[in-house]
């Protein structure tokens, strides 16, 4: 397998790392019951999505 030749950079290697922070995960309000849900997600407390009562369940 090859290796490297060269070392990189402090600043190469910063900058590659850059993009790998954690990020905050994302929740709104549930338009139904007002609990925290993900978005684009039916809500587990009440079975709403998009207005809709839905069958939260149902596997695929």
């Amino acid at each position: 397998m090859p290796n490297p030749k060269r070392r990189h950079s402090r600043g190469r290697r910063d900058r590659r790392r850059a993009t790998q922070a954690l990020t905050h995960k994302q929740y709104v309000r549930c338009s139904n019951c007002g609990a925290t849900i993900k978005p684009h997600h039916a809500c587990q407390a009440c079975g709403h999505y998009r207005g809709r009562q839905v069958d939260v369940g149902a596997s695929a």
